[in-house]
């Protein structure tokens, strides 16, 4: 419209005959001045009310880092079929908690998902120091993520921390966590040097959340007792009865929560993303919903989260309130083009 109303201008400069038999500079009717008129004022008020511009073109590659858990896989699935939808492209990149951080802080990844508090602190906290990254939004809250054992072993007595020492024979001194250097092992291992609940002569045998959760089923299959690093929103509470065992809210919190992190000056620099982020939440029955669809469908988790994301309309919208498309059109409409609604 702008381009539209300095063309006509130039006419009226380069082409002065209007019809009334004079040429030169030319005449310009009442009826001419007041549509000129009209035509600034608007040009006016366009500059005062501009179109949403477009993301600049450093925001329009969205890199998110996945911690390799199942609840990363789905609220990654989410995010990058929101992005998608509004035609942003975003690249997944499998990290550990300590290089996630790092990675934020020397611009290498924009956004991390997976920050589950408050076991992760002594990982993040540094850099929230330094601020080099910075917390935006709780997208997951009453989660749980302490040690469990199956329910039977509960019945049997064995529901606190301090229950554990009294079973080391029966649980051959053995605490079973995932991945070394996750914030979980970690804050088992502290508890084993400090000899905290009269754990010292325990041992972490730390591997995979696959390895460690085979190692469960095994043990409730021989209906032995385990104990073992265990969360919720998962698919284990579906899988198997459990029983979270409290007495260490000072270790691991009394109830756990996940927060979106992104590089220092992100939300700034991209705000329409930083704004989706913002509003991007979910709740931990669908979450475990999408994670149990993941496991036992062995379908990608971006498949199942665009299914549930199609089931779930009022969520989408929720999302993307305010959020527009990386050329600055609506965004509600064109994801719901992109989910075939």
């Amino acid at each position: 419209m702008q381009d539209l109303i300095v063309s006509v201008a130039e006419c009226i400069e380069v082409r002065p005959y209007f019809g009334n038999g004079q040429t030169g500079k030319g005449r310009v009717t009442g009826m001419k001045k007041k549509l000129l008129a009209s035509m600034v004022f608007l040009g006016v008020g366009l500059r005062i009310l501009p179109a949403q511009a477009a993301e600049p073109e450093a925001c329009q590659m969205v890199r998110i880092g996945d911690a390799g858990w199942s609840d990363s896989a789905v609220i990654n699935g989410v995010a990058t079929n929101l992005l998608t939808g509004l035609g942003y492209k975003n690249k997944i990149t499998m990290v550990t908690l300590a290089v996630a951080y790092l990675s934020l802080e020397n611009h290498q990844l924009d956004v991390f998902l997976s920050d589950w508090e408050p076991s992760g602190a002594s990982f993040i906290d540094p850099y929230l120091k330094r601020g080099k990254v910075e917390r935006i939004n709780k997208n997951l809250v009453d989660a749980h993520y302490s040690l469990a054992v199956p329910d039977y072993v509960g019945k049997e007595g064995l529901k606190k921390f301090e229950d554990i020492a009294g079973w080391a024979e029966k649980l051959n001194n053995t605490i079973y966590g995932i991945e070394s250097g996750n914030d979980g092992n970690k804050i088992i291992l502290n508890i084993i040097k400090n000899d905290d609940f009269g754990l010292g002569k325990f041992h972490l045998n730390e591997s995979s959340e696959q390895g460690m959760l085979s190692q469960v089923g095994r043990a409730i299959s021989a209906h032995k007792p385990i104990v073992f690093l265990a969360w919720e929103p998962h698919p284990m509470n579906m899988n198997f009865h459990l029983t979270y065992l409290t007495g260490a809210e000072k270790q691991f919190g009394a109830s756990a929560e996940v927060d979106t992190v992104v590089s220092s000056g992100y939300v700034e620099k991209c705000p329409n993303i930083g704004h989706m982020l913002k509003q991007l939440t979910l709740s931990v029955p669908s979450e475990s919903e999408m994670m149990k669809t993941v496991s036992d469908s062995h379908t990608k988790p971006e498949n199942v989260t665009k299914d549930w994301m199609k089931t779930h309309p009022d969520a989408v919208a929720k999302w993307l309130e305010g959020v527009t498309t990386v050329d600055g059109k609506p965004g509600l409409p064109a994801v719901q083009a992109y989910l075939g609604q």
